[in-house]
C-alpha cells in the first residue's frame, strides 16, 4: 500500500523537523535564560550602589522577563514532546504496515480459553487482532475495544458506529493526537484502580460534622491566641493548648486522612490525561449522531471545567508532602479542607466521572476501526442483516496476513441449516479460511470494517471449535474437553439461540472410525436444527453428505498441486470435494519411510 506508506512518511518527517524546530528553539531559550539572570545579577550588584530604588526596579524587570521565558521555553519543550510523540506514532504505522505491531498492547490479559470464539480466533495476544487494531492508550479504552470484540452489538448499535468511524477515518490528526496525549502520561494507568476504589469510597471527612466545624472556627481562635498572646494580652498557655488541640485532631483523624490521601496522591498526571483528551474532544466537531451524543455528554455536564477542577484540587492536597507546608497545615487544616472539597466533588460531579470514562472509551475504540479503514482502503463495511442465515463475502482474507501475502475468497453461505463442509490437504488453508471469516464476522459485529470488498452477515451468535487442548487442572483429557466444547454448542442451540458455528476436524481425539460416526451424526442433527455453518475436515467421507442432504450441505475445497516431490497451493476455494492429499508427501520429506501401499 505504497499511498498509505507514503501519508505516514511524510507527516513523521514532518514531525521530526518540527521536533528539531523546537529543540533549536528551546536550546536557545536555555541561553537566553541564562543571560537575563547573569543581567539581573550583574545589573542588582552594579546599580544598588548608586541607586537602590533603580537598581531593585531593574532586578525586578529582569525577573519578570525571565519568568516570561522561562513559561515559554516550557512551552517550547513541551511542544517539541509532543512532535516527538507524534512521529513515533506514525513510524510505528509505518512499522505495522510491514506487520509489525511490537508497539502495541497485545491484550494477553483478556485470553480466555473458554469464550465461545476469541481464542481460537487469534482476537487476543501476542499475534492477534487486538494488537493489530489497537490504538487505544487509556486502560478503560483498552477494556472496550475487548469488549466490543468478544461479544457482538445490537444491529443499530453496529450502524450508529459504523457511521462514526467513517467520520473519524477522515480526522488524522484528532485521532494521533488523543494517541499522543496518552503516551504522553503512558505511565500513570496503574493509577485507576486506587481512584477508582476512592471514587466508590464512603464519605469519611464530609460526614463529621464536629470536624468540619472544628476546621472553620479553631485556626482562627488559635491563630488570634498567638497574636493576643505576643503582645501581651492572654498568657502563651492559651495558645499552647489551643495549637495541642490541632495535634490532637491530626493524631485522631490522621490515620484515615492518609489513607484518603493515598488513593488520590500524585493522580495529577493521571486526571489530566483525562482532562487533556475532554478538552480535545469537546472542541472537535462532530455529524454523526455518534459521536456527537458522546461529545454532548462532556458539554452537558461540565466535564471540562470539573475535571480540570478536580487536577487542581489534587495539586494543592499534594502540597501536604512539603515539609515547609506542614506548619500551615496543622494551623489552618488546608489539606483537610482539600480532602473535603474533594468528597464533595465526588458526591457531585464525580457520578458523573464513570460516564466520562465510558466516553472516552467509546472514542478510543471507535478510533481504532477508523485507523483500520484509513490504512486498508480497499475494506468495506459489512451490511448486517438481522435474518437468520446470512453470510456473503466478495475478495475476502483474513486481515492480520499482509496484503502482499494475503489471498482472498469469494463465499456465500445463506440460508437455515446451511452447512458448508470443506476438505483439503494439510498446509492447503483451510484453517485460514475459517479462521478468516471468523475474524471478520467478529470485526462485522463489533462495527468494524472488514477484510473484503464486500460484506454481509446475520447478526448472531458466533460459536468456534479449534483449538482443543487437555487440562491438567480439570483433570480432563483432550478428547474431554472436544465434548465439553461441542455440548456447550448443542445447549446453544437447544435454547434457541441463533448461532453460526466454525468446526475444525471435529472429534479428533478417538479413533477414526468413531470421529467419522460422530461427525455424521453431529452434522445431521445441526441441519436438521436448522443451525448454520462451516466444517473444517481431512475426512472425505464427510463430503458425501451433500448427496444425502443436498439441501443442506454443500462441499468446498482446497486444493493442492503435486509435480513429483514439489507441491504448490493456491490458497483459493473450489467446488467440490478435495480429491489430493499430501500427508504421506510430507512424512516422507521429514525422512519417514513409506513404503508402496
Amino acid at each position: 500500500m505504497p499511498v498509505i506508506s507514503e501519508f505516514y512518511q511524510t507527516r513523521a518527517r514532518r514531525f521530526a523537523e518540527e521536533e528539531k524546530n523546537c529543540e533549536r528553539q528551546s536550546n536557545r531559550y536555555a541561553w537566553l535564560r541564562l543571560l537575563i539572570m547573569v543581567s539581573a545579577i550583574t545589573s542588582g550588584i552594579v546599580l544598588y550602589p548608586l541607586s537602590a530604588r533603580l537598581g531593585i526596579a531593574v532586578v525586578l524587570l529582569l525577573l519578570a522577563v525571565f519568568a516570561v521565558c522561562l513559561k515559554k521555553h516550557a512551552a517550547c519543550i513541551e511542544r517539541q514532546r509532543q512532535n516527538e510523540r507524534l512521529k513515533i506514532i506514525n513510524q510505528h504505522e509505518l512499522d505495522c504496515l510491514e506487520g509489525d505491531f511490537s508497539g502495541y498492547a497485545p491484550g494477553s490479559r483478556y485470553i480466555n480459553a473458554k469464550h465461545y470464539y476469541t481464542s481460537d480466533l487469534d482476537i487476543f495476544g501476542e499475534h492477534s487482532l487486538f494488537r493489530w487494531l489497537n490504538r487505544t492508550t487509556s486502560p478503560s479504552g483498552n477494556d472496550m475495544l475487548a469488549e466490543w470484540l468478544s461479544r457482538r452489538a445490537l444491529t443499530t448499535e453496529i450502524e450508529a458506529r459504523q457511521q462514526a468511524v467513517i467520520e473519524l477515518a477522515g480526522m488524522t490528526d484528532l485521532r494521533q493526537e488523543m494517541q499522543a496525549i496518552g503516551l504522553k502520561h503512558k505511565d500513570v494507568s496503574g493509577e485507576l484502580p486506587e481512584f477508582i476504589e476512592w471514587l466508590n469510597g464512603d464519605a469519611v471527612l464530609l460526614g463529621n460534622r464536629k470536624l468540619l466545624r472544628a476546621m472553620r472556627l479553631l485556626p482562627w481562635a488559635t491563630l488570634a491566641a498567638i497574636i493576643a498572646s505576643f503582645i501581651g494580652w492572654l498568657p502563651s498557655l492559651t495558645a499552647w493548648l489551643l495549637t495541642a488541640v490541632h495535634f490532637a485532631i491530626y493524631g485522631l483523624t490522621n490515620r484515615k486522612v492518609n489513607f484518603l490521601h493515598h488513593q488520590v496522591s500524585r493522580k495529577v498526571q493521571f486526571i489530566s490525561t483525562y482532562s487533556e483528551l475532554i478538552g480535545l474532544l469537546t472542541g472537535a466537531e462532530f455529524s454523526s449522531r455518534y459521536l456527537a451524543a458522546l461529545r454532548g455528554c462532556f458539554i452537558e455536564t461540565g466535564a471540562l471545567r470539573q475535571i480540570s477542577a478536580l487536577r487542581n484540587r489534587i495539586k494543592k492536597l499534594d502540597y501536604r508532602l512539603n515539609m515547609i507546608c506542614v506548619p500551615l497545615n496543622i494551623l489552618f487544616f488546608f489539606d483537610y479542607k482539600h480532602l473535603v472539597w474533594l468528597e464533595r466533588w465526588r458526591g457531585g460531579a464525580g457520578r458523573e466521572l464513570p460516564r466520562w470514562f465510558e466516553a472516552l472509551a467509546k472514542i478510543e475504540a471507535l478510533s481504532s476501526f477508523a485507523n483500520a479503514v484509513q490504512n486498508n482502503p480497499r475494506w468495506t463495511m459489512p451490511r448486517i442483516v438481522d435474518e437468520y442465515f446470512t453470510l456473503e463475502a466478495e475478495n475476502m482474507g483474513h486481515p492480520l496476513i499482509l496484503e502482499r501475502e494475503r489471498v482472498c475468497n469469494d463465499f456465500s453461505l445463506n440460508g437455515a441449516g446451511q452447512i458448508a463442509v470443506v476438505t483439503g490437504s494439510n498446509m492447503s488453508g483451510k484453517s485460514t479460511f475459517e479462521r478468516g471469516i471468523g475474524v471478520n464476522m467478529a470485526l462485522a459485529l463489533a462495527g468494524a470494517p472488514v477484510c473484503a470488498s464486500a460484506f454481509a452477515v446475520t447478526n448472531c451468535r458466533l460459536y468456534t471449535y479449534m483449538r482443543i487442548a487437555d487440562s491438567l487442572e480439570e483433570h480432563a483429557s483432550s478428547f474431554y474437553a472436544e465434548l465439553k466444547r461441542l455440548k456447550k454448542l448443542i445447549d446453544i442451540v437447544k435454547d434457541g439461540e441463533k448461532v453460526f458455528f466454525l468446526l475444525d476436524e471435529v472429534l479428533r481425539g478417538t479413533n477414526s472410525r468413531d470421529r467419522q460416526t460422530g461427525s455424521v451424526a453431529l452434522i445431521r442433527q445441526l441441519a436438521g436444527q436448522r443451525v448454520s455453518g462451516i466444517i473444517a475436515t481431512h475426512d472425505l467421507a464427510l463430503g458425501e453428505l451433500e448427496r444425502d442432504l443436498p439441501d443442506n450441505v454443500r462441499n468446498s475445497h482446497f486444493d493442492v498441486r503435486i509435480n513429483g516431490e514439489d507441491m504448490s497451493f493456491d490458497y483459493k476455494l473450489h467446488r467440490g470435494i478435495c480429491t489430493s492429499m499430501n500427508a504421506s508427501m510430507l512424512m516422507k520429506k521429514i525422512g519417514i519411510e513409506i513404503g508402496d501401499c
